[in-house]
């Protein structure tokens, strides 16, 4: 939670960064974060695959000492290109860290798997709500440096304490064999591609929130640019949906627990499609705040579900490069698209939200068709 209390500091304003320091183009900014998402997305497969070895928590501690490196390139860096290379060591950072998911379906049963993925995200979110808020407010009397020296910090903090206080979950069934057998790796990689609940996943998420997240730099650059928003102002917006994202993660994750993965995970893409359109055509702060908590809200919806899901589907002793293979196969993607937006966004503000909007809708009619093929999907109800 120090670290997500940290990062948050900074993350939503590191669009406006590059535009105010270094008078970086959107086009520009968008290349530096399809190189994050690239770098996120090819990340992922080998942090999974080692964690199935060395296991999950060396990766977890691994990710977290990466993250701060580039945090700290950063506070010290007053080179554009510096800068943006901070960002993608960032991503390898953020892919690494993904193996935490692994972890957690691991630590409880499956039928809690989705309260457990809500219960985490929620309370990491919890403790970030705050942090947009202090930061646009540092940022306007003291500038980024001091956000990203705590930034550094406290994921620094935070690495050295997953190293002490982590509890591992991988369990070996012969503890003497800890390498990796390349010659394996690609079939491994195969066998897991067979398993038509992944697969299913795979295909629809790689759609879905092709052009536009919360996460994205469309979103900061937006309210900046189009809504005219300063840095405090933005903070309070980019808080508000981080406290959307804490008020919903364990209600959400519960009820997936209770009425299925899939149910949450279409309810979650119908509802944020639609409710996006609030905060893309606010008129004021209030409709803005209301538009973006809402978005995040059900935004938010799917990712208890989608890991719990994700978890249900693949076997223990290889979940780690499973659900790495699910999120490279689902981020890269992304990549070729984070440009477009970029692009998009230099003509129309408002046209990534509606190329969004379309790829969402085919993502949604990809789940329903072949998850109705797939009828041996691994649902916990």
């Amino acid at each position: 939670m120090a670290a997500t209390f940290g990062n948050m500091l900074w993350f939503y304003f590191l669009p406006a960064y590059y535009s105010t320091e270094f008078s970086a183009s959107p086009t520009q900014i968008s290349l530096i974060y399809a190189a994050w998402v690239a770098i996120g997305g090819l990340g992922s497969t080998p942090a999974g695959a080692l964690a199935d070895v060395i296991g999950r928590k060396s990766i977890i501690v691994i990710s977290s000492f990466i993250s701060a490196f580039s945090i700290f390139i950063l506070a010290i860096s007053h080179s554009f290109i510096l800068s943006a290379l901070a960002l993608p060591i960032s991503g390898l950072g953020s892919s690494f860290f993904l193996v935490s998911n692994t972890l957690i379906a691991e630590s409880v049963r499956g039928s809690q798997r989705g309260s457990a993925f809500g219960y985490f995200s929620a309370m990491s979110s919890l403790a970030a709500a705050a942090s947009p808020l202090l930061g646009g407010i540092t940022i306007a009397s003291r500038g980024y440096f001091p956000l990203f020296v705590i930034g550094g910090i406290l994921t620094l903090a935070a690495a050295l304490a997953r190293m002490w206080f982590l509890k591992e979950t991988l369990q070996y069934s012969n503890p003497t064999k800890k390498t990796i057998s390349f010659l394996n790796y690609a079939d491994t990689a195969r066998n897991i591609l067979r398993n038509k609940s992944l697969l299913v996943l795979i295909i629809a998420y790689s759609v879905y929130n092709l052009f536009v997240q919360q996460s994205s730099f469309i979103t900061p650059l937006y309210a900046t640019k189009v809504l005219g928003y300063g840095t405090i102002t933005s903070g309070i917006l980019f808080s508000s949906l981080l406290a959307a994202v804490a008020l919903s993660k364990i209600f959400f994750g519960k009820l997936s627990d209770k009425i299925g993965r899939k149910k949450v995970v279409e309810l979650s893409w119908i509802c944020e499609s639609a409710i996006v359109y609030l905060f893309v055509f606010a008129n004021s702060l209030p409709v803005a705040i209301a538009g973006i908590g809402l978005w995040m809200l059900f935004g938010a919806m799917d990712a208890p579900a989608i890991n719990a899901w994700l978890a249900d589907a693949t076997e223990p002793k290889t979940r780690g490069l499973s659900m790495g293979i699910f999120y490279t196969m689902t981020f890269l993607p992304t990549v070729p698209a984070v440009i477009v937006s970029g692009y998009l966004f230099s003509i129309g503000p408002r046209l990534p939200f509606y190329a969004n909007s379309a790829v969402s809708l085919v993502a949604l009619v990809l789940l329903l068709a072949f998850s109705r093929t797939a009828s041996a999907f691994s649902e916990t109800q």
